[in-house]
């Protein structure tokens, strides 16, 4: 396996839908959910409603792993990418505006501004945004080559979008 530069995982996070949010209990037992994402700079923010499962194990462990990866077809070739870190909430409406503003950029283009289910907008203050901090991001990857986003979300990355 090939280390993944730090050009290529923000690139491959920018361009990737879905990751998967690992967990566990204090007791060792794992938990991983998919989830929609974004990234500024080195930080992941997720919409996490503390509910359920994730909200019992996150009260008492916060250390999380988020996990994203692509493949080829053929699985002859493929990368995955690990963000560690913990898991905290996002209080300031600032914040969280730049991330909405971010992760609408990202989403809409697919669902071309239509969002199933969605009939109206929450209020910043009720949006259970939260982010891992890194303690450590890593790639791999099996050949030099990049490889492509199965669905396509164009080229706009988090740094693209203006404030």
């Amino acid at each position: 396996m090939i280390t993944m530069t730090e050009t290529e995982i923000f690139n491959l996070l920018d361009r990737s839908l879905i990751g998967r949010l690992a967990m566990a209990d204090l007791q060792g037992r794992p938990y991983a959910i998919p989830l929609p994402f974004c990234r500024i700079d080195n930080i992941i923010y997720l919409r996490v409603p503390m509910t359920g499962r994730k909200a019992d194990i996150l009260a008492v462990n916060n250390q999380v792993c988020f996990e994203i990866d692509v493949f080829t077809d053929q699985l002859d070739d493929y990368a995955s990418i690990l963000v560690e870190g913990r898991l905290v909430g996002v209080d300031d409406l600032m914040e969280k505006a730049r991330v909405r503003m971010i992760n609408d950029a990202k989403y809409n283009a697919l669902r071309h501004a239509f969002r199933p289910g969605h009939g109206r907008r929450t209020a910043l203050e009720d949006l259970p945004t939260r982010k891992i901090i890194p303690s450590s991001i890593s790639g791999r990857k099996m050949t030099p080559r990049e490889l492509s986003v199965p669905a396509a979300i164009g080229t706009q990355s988090a740094e693209s979008v203006k404030e």
